[in-house]
Parts: C-alpha cells; structure tokens; sequence
C-alpha cells in the first residue's frame, strides 16, 4: 500500500474512532474508492486538494460526534477555519456561546481581540489557521473535562498532521499544557518557544483573559511580534 493509500485510510480510522466506531463493513467494490492513487499522473488529485477534503470530512463526522456528552448542549461543532496551507496555527481551549452560535472558532468578543494583535503584526486572519482543544462549547464556558480533552484529541492531533504549520501558538492555559505535556502555569511558560515532536509551539495568554486583565494585551502583542522571527528560522 502506498503512502497516499496509507494517509486517507489512517484519516479515515482515526476520525471514525473518534466518533465511538470499532468495526466497518465495506460494501462490495467499496476498496475501488482507494484505486485513484493509482491513476495516471495528471489525473490525481493534488496533495492540497487531498488535504481540503480530508479536513472537509473530518469536519462533517466532527459535528456528527458523539464520544462526549458535550453534544447534547452544543448548537454546532465547531472545528476549525482559516488557512489550510497556513505556516502558524493558533490552537484556543474551547468554543464560547458566539463560537457555538456559528460553528466558527474566535468569532466572539476575544476573536475580534485575536483579529485585532494579528493585524498589528501584519497578518490576516486568512493567513493562518484557527482552532480549539474542544469542538465542542462546555456548559457556562466551564474547563474542559478531561474525557472530553480525550474524546477530541483525535480530532486536533489529525489537524495539525494534515497542516503541518511551521509555528503553533497556543493560547492559554489548557492548549498550552495540552501540546507541552506539562503542569506548569502560564506565567512559567509564556512567551518561549518549546520544540514538540519537530513543530515549534509558542504558548501565550489567551484573548479571552486579556480583555478581563488588559497587561496580557501587550505580553500577547510582544509574543506575537516573534512570529516573523520564527518563521524566518523556520526557512533557513
């Protein structure tokens, strides 16, 4: 099996165990949908184009999940929106009431701040790619659960595969224990840049915290202002 075969097939069973499936039954001639990869060259589709309906697909068996209880109280799954070829992922801690309204992440209040930091170091939110822990809002916009960390890690983990940024940024503090592995507070960890499994994570606070203790605006802004320093290291 060719890695092209491998990478749809892997897409395909982790997003399915995701959602609570353990066993598929194929109908007859079902193995023919995996024949394109062998086609002739020409009339393969192009690797972005894979990568747009695989993160397509991900997004629809994301609202159609049910490995937490968080569906129950959700108006929408929200998984992800920008940039697909983005060099920086931001990667929040879980969608707010405007966020579940829309199923887009950072559309509220803290989105406009994030809109706002970004713009003052020259980028647009189309540049890079947004996304949460959670896909789903929790209730009173308590923490995150840890089954419920565990029922969308899947999801997270196949978005930052099939991205591949250059840099992510993890805004606050569950994002940023999450990807580091660690229990450490913010305040011990902000603003460095830590290498994970080849990528480069920089945590910073998250917008949401900033517009209840406006300081974390311009510790924000100044770990923003490294971006272009980073992707810059990045290309060599």
């Amino acid at each position: 099996m060719d890695n092209r075969k491998k990478e749809i097939l892997e897409a395909v069973a982790e997003s399915l165990s995701a959602i609570g499936v353990r066993e598929v039954y194929l109908r007859e001639g079902a193995a023919s949908l995996f024949d394109k990869a062998n086609e002739p060259r020409g009339s393969v589709p192009s690797p972005e184009g894979d990568k747009k309906e695989l993160l397509a697909s991900e997004a629809v068996r994301c609202e159609d999940c049910r490995a937490c209880t968080l569906y129950n109280t959700r108006t929408n799954a929200v998984y992800g929106d920008g940039d697909i070829d983005a060099r920086v992922m931001f990667i929040g801690e879980a969608p707010g009431a405007e966020e579940d309204k829309q199923g887009l992440p950072f559309v509220g209040r803290a989105g406009k701040l994030l809109d706002r930091l970004l713009e003052e170091v020259g980028l647009r939110r189309g540049e890079v790619y947004i996304t949460n822990v959670l896909k789903c809002r929790p209730p009173e916009n308590r923490d995150p659960a840890p089954e419920e960390v565990d029922a969308c890690l899947p999801f997270l983990q196949r978005q930052m595969k099939l991205i591949a940024p250059d840099l992510i940024i993890t805004l606050g503090l569950h994002a940023t224990q999450l990807l580091l592995d660690t229990k450490k507070p913010m305040a011990k960890v902000r603003g460095e840049v830590f290498d994970v499994d080849g990528l480069k994570v920089l945590p910073t606070y998250h917008t949401a915290a900033a517009l209840r203790f406006p300081a974390y605006k311009e510790q924000i802004y100044t770990d923003f202002r490294k971006i272009e320093t980073l992707l810059d290291e990045a290309d060599g």
